[in-house]
This record gives structure tokens, C-alpha cells and sequence, in this order.
């Protein structure tokens, strides 16, 4: 095919709708279609290429293109994978915002990133998609994918239109069905999959094998004009118009058919929007889309992490290096392989592997780096990683006698279980025999370092059940309602185990997050507004009714004979914490509140969740439910601080503890724990598990004499 100029310059427009959606999706919120422009052009141009070929035996047919299309995005490719991925490691210490990175990038390589992001509850439009420098390579595995079957078709196609056409098409319309009603069900993999996008490339494929392979009707300027311009503003309404409910389908169709039509028939001259397409500054753009597509996401992804992406400076400057990094691409990376006389001629069975070995070979580097991050990483978060993750348990706790193990872990539905298990208590000259049982949300899992010091320290038996993003009785959200939520029955499902496992005797404690956020670890808004609503006389009638609700979910457990703690509210902070202590992160927009609060406004704010867990605990027989403060030992002073003045964290956000911050509420909860009931005694003797404790010291003492 003769080079088309206005193609480049439908490449443009696509690629600057997708830069300026990502940039703000405000500015065009149907920008990100510029993606699926690209599939229907990358469909029409390969085909286009493989035409060149139809004379060829399939062998060499399929080994030339596989060359050609492993030169043209490779190269490229990997220098922003293997750049991203040192900057990563280098500036962006590890965090549940992202969590999903570094595995995307390790399936970026092979050509599957789209595969691992459809496995994920978070769709492209999700915050941390947006935090991760790698989402944006889905696409590329959504054309490699096609590539694996494009060759063939296109290779039969060429010798058998009768058969070919037809299979492609209904592959096509199968493909179109499945993306119509993803849209609706499953619209992660409606968005990611590539069932779901096969009719978008193949849509390109039919337009080159049906409309430019053919021989043009005489006469049909008028029509080419006409086209042009349905084109043009099926892509315009498409851009405007289009909106994250409606992705892919339909819009997707019509970004599909504009970037079409605006191609046309062969035989056209450059007139009306042809004309335009063909200009000198989007031929300019077009010839680096692939370069600007790649390099532009990785770039906004790290300003959003450090400088932050909220001024019209930030976007101006992400946008400038965006295009520099294009254009250095272009000229340095992309075109002297493609250029180059020596690899031309290489045989294609040489150079294919070749650029295998090659990928390979970053891939490997890149797991590496990743393995290698705790020592590797510049930011404070990584460097003291033992005080700034829940994870990490205290370096001085060393294992007893027993060879007590780290923790277990396991997997009910929907809910993540933890088990430290304990040490005989002769091991540790403990009293011991309850098991304690962690209910909760994230906020129980921030426990972890407290209670495996617990488990070691008084044998304990501790069991942990975290139901992500789920509350278990936080007086903020109600947990019970005729149409049973997916938190209210995974929380069901480990309030069963709890009482199916649980002796009399033994301790729950529910941990939640019972205040309202600020923000999250994306974003923090005005806190005016969250402010009011706690203190509304809606949320405080709503409160009365979650306590009254609460005995669905405290009273069996009070029943069983277990002794109920209910945790309260920790202070809260405006700032998360884990981005705000480097240098090239502390001016980022999401650290202007700062990580410190007036206590009296702390006390303040979480008095209405006082109030209710006190009225929790009436409402159950004496002694039976309490309530563990963590307040005092968090906030002594009057100024409530996330970072102490020795830089030791506290906080890992703006609400979850560090394990340093485990550290310092210890001592108050194993006194509060020493406080609870003992487990009972059973009729006319000791407690059972003090007598096996007895037991087993007469024995060991006798094997000693013996």
C-alpha cells in the first residue's frame, strides 16, 4: 500500500484525545476512545502490509510479519517498561493504591497485561488504575494477542475471500455480542479482554479486504468528502459524548466507524478533512502516536505520585515531557532498527528470537528490581520498612523455644483469615487457653504486629478474619437489611466459623474503621462536608439504629460465652502518611493538610462513635462486652502527630496503623486483655487448659529426673 499521510493524521487525533482524557478527564470525557481508533487503524494497516505478501508460502509469510511487527514495538516498548520499572522501584514505596503493579508489568512483558488486569476487581476507570505506570500496556496486549491469529486469517483471506470473509465476520459479530453484554455485566472485561475488542481490529481487517482492496466505484469524490466529514463527527460525538457506563460499547462503535470512513477508499486526493489530516503538525504527532501513547501514561502516573497532577502547571509540564520523551523515542529507539540495513536482511527466524531473548531479558531485570526494591528504594517508607508496615513484625520478637512458625494464612469466601498459632504456655511460663478472634475490615489486619507480639508473648491462639473494604459493626453503614449486602454475608460467613470454633471463655475483637475518611490514599477532598455529615441528626438517628442492629452480630458471640472488645476509634488524619515524608513527594497537593491534628478536635470528632459503642456495651450483660481505647497511647500530647519528632510512623495513611504504631498501643492492650475473664472453670476442678498446662510440667519435670 502506498503511504496514506491522512492515516497518520487520524493516529494523531486518536492518540492526543487519549493524552488529553488522561491529562483531565474532564477536557474530553470520551477521550479514551482514541484507544479503540487505534485497534480499527493497527486492523487496516497490518492487513494492508500482509497484502504486500500474498505471494509468499505461509512460512516466510508469517515469519516476515512477526519481524516486522516485533521491530516496530519491542524496541519501544521495552525502554518505557524498563524505565518505569526503576523509577518505580527507585521513588514509590509499596501500598495497597499499588498493589497490582509491579504484577502487570511482569505480564506486560509477555504480552498479557490485559489478562492480568482482568483478573482484578478494579476497572481502567478505578484510582489505582491511575497510580500505576503499567495499565496502560493492556492495549498492547490486546493487539499482540490479535497478532496471533491476524496472519492467518489475512493469509486465507488473500487466497479464499469466500470462506475467510465470512468466518471473520461472524467472529466479529460474536465478538461485538459479547463486548455489547460485558458492557452491562462484567464491564472490567468488557474493557480489558480480548474477546470483547476482536471486532474493533477486525473491523479494520473487513474495511481494507472489502472496501480499499477492492477497485473504487468511478466517480466518487463527492462521496469521499461526505465520508470524511460523517467521519469526522462520529469521532467528535464519540469524544464529547461518551462516558465510563459506555465503555466500551456502544461508543466504541462509533469511534470505530468515524476512524474509518475518515480513512475512505483508495484513489482519494487530500481535499476537505483528508486535507486537514495531512498537515504538517499532525503528520508530525502521527508519526510518533505509538511513542507519545506509550511514554505520556508512565509520566502522568509519576507526577500524580510526586508533584501531583491537580494545577494547570503540572498538566502543561506532564504533557511537555510527554512529547519530548516522544519525540527522543521516535528518533533514538524506534526508527534506527527499523532503519537499519544489517537487520533487514538478518533471516526472520534469527531476529524473532532475537527480540524474544531480548524481552526475556528485561523482564528478568525488572523481576529483579522488584525483588530487590527494600534495598534498593530511595524513599524513606522502603528504608525503614520494619516500622511502616503492618507486615513486618517487630525485629526484637524473636521466636521462642517452642519454634513457634510466622503466621498462617487462608482463604474463606470473599474474606482473608490470618492464625498465629501459639506456643504450649509451659513454653513461655504463660497462663494461657483463649483464643482470640479479629473481626473487622483492613483495620483488623493493621493488628497483625499486636497480635503476633500476643500470640508470642501470652500463647495465644489468635485468628484474624478481614473482609476487604467490609465493616464488621461500625456504626457507620448499616449490616443488616432485607436484601443481604456481599459484606453482610461475608461477614456471616465468619461470625459461623467464630461461633462454630469458639469455647466459652474466649475473646473477639471487632475492629473496623468507624470514622468517616477525609480521602483515601488517592485523594482528599474538602473535609467540610464529612465534618458535617457525621454531626448531622440523619447520621446520629442512623447510629441508634446500627446499635440496636449490632446485637444481630455481638449477642451471638455474647451467648457462646465469649468476652467482646469492641476497638475504638484511633485518631484520623487528613494526609496519608506513606506519601508525604519523601522530598520529591512532600509538595504534592495530598500533603498540604499535613500529618498532625489538634487533640481536642480528635476527642471532638469520634465522641458521637463513643457514645454508641457505650450504648453497644449496655445493651449486653456486665463484664461481657468492653471497649479498648488506643487514644491516649496514640495521642498523649496536644497535638495528635502521624510521624513522631524521631520520624518513627505512627500511621501508614490517614487511618491505618503502622507496626511502630502497634508498638506503641501494646503495653494498653495487653493490660486491657489481662483484664478480661479467665476462661471458666469446669466443675469441681481447675481450669481445663491451666490442669494440661500443670500436666505436662509434672511430666517434663519427671523426664527430667528420669
Amino acid at each position: 500500500m502506498n503511504y496514506q499521510r491522512h492515516i497518520d493524521g487520524i493516529r494523531a487525533l486518536a492518540v492526543l484525545a487519549v493524552v488529553a482524557y488522561h491529562a483531565g478527564p474532564g477536557l474530553l470525557p470520551g477521550g479514551f476512545l482514541g484507544v479503540d481508533v487505534f485497534f480499527a487503524i493497527s486492523g487496516f494497516v497490518v492487513t494492508a502490509a500482509l497484502s504486500q505478501h500474498r505471494d509468499e508460502r505461509l512460512g516466510p509469510f508469517l515469519a516476515g510479519f512477526y519481524k516486522r511487527r516485533l521491530t516496530r514495538i519491542v524496541p519501544a516498548a521495552l525502554a518505557v517498561l524498563a524505565l518505569s520499572c526503576v523509577a518505580w522501584v527507585l521513588l514509590i514505596p509499596r501500598s495497597w493504591l499499588g498493589a497490582e503493579a509491579e504484577r502487570v508489568a511482569m505480564f506486560a512483558f509477555a504480552g498479557l497485561a490485559n489478562v492480568a488486569l482482568t483478573t482484578q476487581a478494579d476497572t481502567y476507570f478505578s484510582p489505582r488504575a491511575e497510580f500505576s505506570p503499567f495499565t496502560h500496556t493492556w492495549s498492547l496486549g490486546v493487539e499482540e494477542q490479535f497478532y496471533l491469529a491476524a496472519p492467518f486469517l489475512v493469509f486465507l483471506a488473500l487466497r479464499s475471500r469466500r470462506f475467510a470473509i465470512p468466518l471473520l465476520g461472524a467472529a466479529s459479530l460474536a465478538s461485538l455480542a459479547l463486548c455489547a453484554a460485558w458492557t452491562q455485566t462484567d464491564p472490567t472485561r468488557a474493557f480489558y479482554g480480548i474477546a470483547s475488542r476482536f471486532w474493533e481490529l477486525a473491523a479494520g481487517v473487513l474495511w481494507y479486504l472489502c472496501v480499499w482492496h477492492q477497485r473504487p466505484a468511478a466517480g466518487a469524490p463527492l462521496h469521499r468528502r461526505a465520508w470524511g466529514i460523517a467521519g469526522a463527527l462520529l469521532l467528535g460525538a464519540a469524544a464529547f459524548f461518551a462516558n465510563q457506563r459506555t465503555a466500551p460499547f456502544p461508543w466504541a462503535g462509533a469511534a470505530i466507524a468515524g476512524a474509518l470512513l475518515l480513512i475512505g477508499w483508495p484513489g482519494a486526493r487530500p481535499q476537505g478533512v483528508a486535507a486537514v489530516l495531512s498537515s504538517a503538525p499532525l503528520q508530525w504527532a502521527g508519526l510518533r502516536s505509538y511513542g507519545l501513547y506509550l511514554w505520556h501514561w508512565p509520566i502522568f502516573v509519576m507526577m500524580r505520585w510526586t508533584w501531583g497532577m491537580e494545577s494547570a502547571l503540572a498538566i502543561a509540564s506532564a504533557i511537555a515531557l510527554s512529547l519530548l520523551a516522544a519525540a527522543a523515542s521516535y528518533r533514538f529507539v524506534e526508527q534506527p532498527l527499523r532503519r537499519s540495513e544489517p537487520w533487514r536482511r538478518l533471516p526472520a527466524l534469527v531476529a524473532t528470537p532475537c527480540m524474544i531473548t531480548a524481552t526475556a531479558a528485561v523482564a528478568f531485570g525488572a523481576h529483579t528490581l522488584f525483588e530487590q526494591r527494600h534495598r534498593l528504594s530511595l524513599s524513606e517508607v522502603e528504608r525503614h520498612a520494619v516500622d511502616w508496615y503492618a507486615e513486618h513484625h517487630d525485629p526484637t520478637l524473636r521466636a521462642p523455644a517452642c519454634g513457634l512458625a510466622g503466621p498462617r494464612y487462608r482463604n474463606l469466601p470473599g474474606q482473608f483469615v490470618v492464625e498465629h498459632l501459639p506456643c504450649p504456655p509451659e513454653a513461655t511460663g504463660a497462663t494461657a487457653g483463649r483464643r482470640l478472634y479479629v473481626l473487622g475490615d483492613s483495620h483488623a489486619t493493621m493488628l497483625l504486629p499486636m497480635l503476633q507480639r500476643l500470640a508470642v508473648g501470652e500463647s495465644v491462639h489468635v485468628v484474624t478474619h478481614q473482609v476487604p473494604g467490609c465493616q464488621y459493626v461500625n456504626l457507620r453503614e448499616p449490616m443488616s437489611s432485607e436484601q443481604p449486602t456481599r459484606c453482610s454475608k461475608e461477614a456471616r460467613i465468619a461470625l459461623d466459623e467464630v461461633l462454630a470454633q469458639a469455647r466459652p471463655g474466649d475473646v473477639a475483637l471487632l475492629s473496623s474503621l468507624r470514622l468517616p475518611r477525609f480521602g483515601n490514599q488517592w485523594a482528599f477532598g474538602d473535609s467540610a462536608p464529612v465534618i458535617a455529615q457525621h454531626f448531622s441528626g440523619a447520621q446520629a438517628a442512623a447510629r441508634e439504629r446500627y446499635v440496636v442492629e449490632s446485637d444481630a452480630w455481638i449477642k451471638p458471640l455474647v451467648d457462646r460465652g465469649l468476652h467482646v472488645v469492641l476497638f475504638a476509634p484511633a485518631p484520623i488524619f487528613r494526609a496519608p502518611a506513606f506519601r508525604c515524608v519523601d522530598p520529591w513527594t512532600a509538595r504534592n497537593p495530598i500533603c498540604s493538610n499535613g500529618l498532625t491534628e489538634r487533640r481536642e478536635e480528635e476527642i471532638a470528632f469520634r465522641a458521637p462513635i463513643l457514645q454508641a459503642l457505650e450504648a453497644i456495651r449496655a445493651r449486653h450483660p456486665a463484664q461481657r462486652v468492653s471497649i479498648f481505647d488506643p487514644f491516649d497511647a496514640l495521642c498523649p500530647d496536644a497535638w495528635c502527630t502521624a510521624i513522631t519528632a524521631s520520624r518513627q510512623p505512627l500511621y501508614f495513611d490517614g487511618d491505618h496503623l503502622s507496626r511502630f504504631g502497634n508498638e506503641r498501643i501494646y503495653p494498653a492492650f495487653l493490660a486491657h486483655w489481662r483484664t478480661l475473664a479467665p476462661a471458666p472453670v469446669p466443675p469441681g476442678g481447675e481450669p481445663v487448659l491451666s490442669a494440661l498446662g500443670a500436666t505436662q510440667r509434672t511430666r517434663r519435670a519427671a523426664d527430667g529426673r528420669s
